[in-house]
């Protein structure tokens, strides 16, 4: 794609907006950043914006490093690595029109995971399973953290963000080199994440100013219904072009 300041403005302030969000709540907004990047151009999803990403897992992993959960993560990457090869399979299959449609009920599919609630705990086959669909969806479309969350939500806060995080900041890693040994990463998609990393520093840095003020009760609900609209939104605008 071809950037200008107006595209390199509003593509930051997207990720800022979502970086702070992420950082006050926990929750996981790429199903924010996805819908509306791909309205600027379907070129910044997936691999630029996950590459872009890595500036503000890596400061969130860092920063909770003691609270991250080291017993599930193996098997949960294990099923991650599985689920970004079936992806790149099956991007090298969907043709560029059909690429905001398949965004989009990504989108819907990951927030509907984010309104179940239901008490369960971790075994084998539910970790490989959740990182198979996290790395999936991740992959496929940027949005597969709402997996994550589902799996981790009833641990303690510092662990679930730190953990979540240190799990997206290797998911970041494998799928580039991953996307890397198959010929599907270049030097523009590297080129835009840079474009738009500047987004996440500044949401790193402003998130706590803006913590105090959040609910968590209600600001899960408005993370929602954001991206719930950004995706219907993508999908009609795909349609139409059809």
């Amino acid at each position: 794609m071809q950037w200008t300041m107006e595209t390199f403005l509003l593509a930051n302030v997207i990720v800022i907006v979502s970086s702070i969000l992420q950082m006050a709540t926990g929750v996981s907004v790429g199903m924010i950043i996805v819908p509306f990047l791909a309205m600027i151009s379907y070129a910044l999803v997936p691999v630029p914006i996950v590459f872009a990403s890595l500036a503000l897992t890596m400061m969130m992993a860092y920063q909770g490093r003691r609270h991250i959960d080291t017993q599930n993560m193996p098997q949960v990457g294990l099923g991650m690595l599985t689920g970004i090869v079936a992806a790149l399979v099956l991007l090298k299959t969907v043709t560029f029109e059909y690429l905001g449609i398949i965004f989009g009920v990504f989108i819907l599919f990951s927030v509907g995971i984010s309104m179940k609630v239901k008490a369960f705990q971790l075994r084998r086959h539910i970790n490989y399973s959740g990182g198979f669909a996290a790395g999936l969806m991740g992959a496929m479309a940027a949005v597969g953290g709402q997996v994550l969350a589902l799996l981790f939500q009833h641990h303690p806060l510092a662990s679930m963000k730190a953990t979540l995080a240190f799990l997206y900041t290797v998911f970041s890693l494998v799928m580039l080199l991953v996307f890397y040994i198959a010929d599907e990463l270049n030097y523009n998609q590297i080129i835009s994440g840079l474009y738009m990393m500047p987004g996440f520093f500044i949401g790193f840095a402003l998130a706590p100013l803006f913590s105090q003020y959040f609910n968590p009760k209600y600001s899960k609900a408005v993370v929602l219904s954001m991206a719930t609209l950004g995706a219907l939104v993508l999908i009609g605008k795909s349609l139409a072009v059809l």
